[in-house]
Parts: C-alpha cells; structure tokens; sequence
C-alpha cells in the first residue's frame, strides 16, 4: 500500500510570490497565516504531512508569521479535532485568556479546531498531530478544555516521552509499512491519553461537542429533503431553544443548512469533488432540492450565476488541491 502524504516541495519553486502562495494554501485550510510581506520567503520551509491510520503527523518548518483558527472557520469546516504541537525551535507565543504566553521549545502546545486561537512566531519548525477528540480517553476530559494549553517537559516525564515518542516516530514515518504504521498510531494516542490525563477527571462539555456533532450529521446529510429543526432535534435529543442558539451566529439553523447544501453544488457542478458531470436536475436532488427551480433560484442568489453556466473555472482546482486534500484527510480521521 502506498504511502499518503502531503508535501508541496517548496524549495523547488523558484518564484517568491508563488512560493508564498503555495504556503498560504497549504496552511489556510486549517489555520489562516498572516506573512510579513517585508520579510522575502525563503525556500528552506517545509510541510510534510503523513496520514497515519486515524492520525496525522506534520513535520513544519515556517518562517516568521501570524497564524489564527478563525470563527468562519470553526462555523463551516464542522472539524472535531484537537492538534498537538511539539514546537521544537524558535520564538513563538499563543494568546490565553490571561494574555500571550511565549512557548519554550521543546514544549507542546494543544489546539482545539473547534475554537478560536491565535499564535505568532518569529520563525520556528515543530512536528503536528492532528488526532480526532473521539480518542481522548474520559479521564482526560473534556480535551477542549485544554485549549491554548501549554505543556513542558520539565519535571512531566509523560510528556518528555511523548516528545521523544513524536521525534522519532517523524523519523521512521517514510520507511515504515502499514501494519507497523497502525501501531504507531494506536501506541500516539495512548501516549496522548497517559500524558493528558489529570490528577483528577474535569466535567465533559457536551453541549460545546454536540455543536461540532450536529454540523457533521448535517454535512452527511444534506440530500435529506426533511434536514431541518425537527429532525436534528429528533436525532440528538434537542428542543428547538438549543438548536436555535446553535445556529444563531449563522443566520439561523435553515440558513446554515441551504448554504452547507450551494456550498456542496457548487463543489460538484465545478467538479472539484470528480466523478462525471450531473444534470442540474440530479445536482439539485442530491443535495436536498425537491426542484430543480427551486434549487436554480436559491443558487443564483447565493452566487450570482445559474448551474448551468459552472464550469471548471470556478473551482479553485490545482491551486487549492493540497489545502483541501489536508482538510480532507482531517476530516475524514
């Protein structure tokens, strides 16, 4: 079996700004970078990324820049993932609800995709896991609780062996087979979970997962022609209060869903999603237009052009084709 991975290989490209481009579409998928313009990219950054079994690993080498998960992004993506970050070299900071705190190197930082987080750094390389929540173990908790969290090695033994077990397991990745490769990732998130857990369990904060929970169940299901209210209140045990509440930064709960429903037309009709051409007829029906009039006029007011006039130029294509590839692989962990 092949090996996945993700690395754009930017040193072979010789133009600054593209080579700056590429970067900023690699990254934004998961988090947004701000770059100093000022500042000329050097052709030493580096991103590989390794899909190994239900986890991710990427080995990171960035210049100096900004880099936020931002609320649209949290509200669209519907990602219920938590990233560990090892970051090994250089000066950076993430801002705490008690202001920005410097990380050391050699000290792990834990971000939770489903909330907003800014860090800056001055340049730094570091290695990511990108681990679904669903394999924290209970006694951790509640992970997102962790958030902005930092975590040395001194005097945590735990996390000086996670460390090292993270350092080397980036080693091995290329020359390692799959069998060997689901047990690194099974021996990661028990080391994720042995180092995590506290003295003492904290509360689960379900209404923060059921948020994410109920945006995935949508995401799968937006051919359902009675996705509305009612039958997320039936599948999750709601009322309509808490669903509303949910929704309100959204415009609303149905607003939410029909541009969850374009978003995904678009994709098909531009063909970033493959497979052959539909008629507008099967592309309104597959994502949960009961007519294709219907589904024309919503289209039409949410981009400004009829189905029928997208073609493939309306897909970002190749020069979104890694970001989304790593959203992809994110979300399908």
């Amino acid at each position: 079996m092949q090996q996945e991975i993700i690395d754009p290989r930017f040193h072979l490209i010789e133009d600054e700004k593209a080579r700056r481009e590429a970067w900023i579409r690699t990254i934004s998928p998961v988090f947004v970078p701000t770059l100093d313009r000022s500042i000329p990219l050097p052709r030493d950054i580096g991103f590989r990324c390794w899909k190994v079994d239900n986890t991710l690993l990427s080995a990171i080498e960035a210049s100096p820049q900004a880099i936020e998960r931002t609320r649209s992004q949290i509200a669209t993506q519907a990602v219920d993932h938590v990233i560990l970050r090892l970051y090994e070299t250089g000066r950076s900071s993430v801002d705490t609800p008690s202001g920005d705190a410097e990380i050391a190197p050699g000290t792990f930082v834990l971000f939770d995709l489903a909330q907003r987080v800014r860090s800056v750094s001055k340049g730094m390389t570091g290695i990511n896991l990108a681990i679904p929540r669903r394999l924290f173990d209970r006694r951790v908790g509640d992970v997102g609780d962790l958030h902005r969290g930092l975590f040395g090695q001194d005097g945590a033994p735990l996390v000086r062996l996670l460390a090292d077990h993270v350092r080397n397991k980036r080693r091995c990745l290329d020359t390692s087979d799959p069998a060997q490769r689901i047990l690194l990732a099974a021996a990661t998130v028990s080391l994720c979970n042995a180092a995590l857990t506290p003295a003492r369990d904290s509360a689960h904060n379900r209404p923060a997962i059921a948020a994410i929970e109920i945006r995935q169940w949508i995401e799968a299901n937006l051919a359902r022609s009675d996705l509305g209210v009612e039958t997320l209140g039936l599948r999750f045990g709601l009322s309509r209060t808490p669903i509303y509440a949910l929704f309100e930064g959204e415009g609303g709960v149905m607003t939410y869903i029909r541009n969850r429903r374009l978003a995904k037309a678009m994709r098909i009709l531009s063909g970033a999603e493959g497979g052959e051409p539909l008629r507008i007829s099967s592309v309104a029906y597959a994502v949960g237009y009961a007519s294709p009039k219907m589904f024309s006029k919503a289209f039409h007011a949410r981009y400004g052009v009829n189905p029928r006039d997208v073609d493939a130029t309306y897909r970002d294509g190749a020069r979104w084709e890694t970001g989304t590839m790593l959203l992809s692989w994110i979300t399908g962990l």
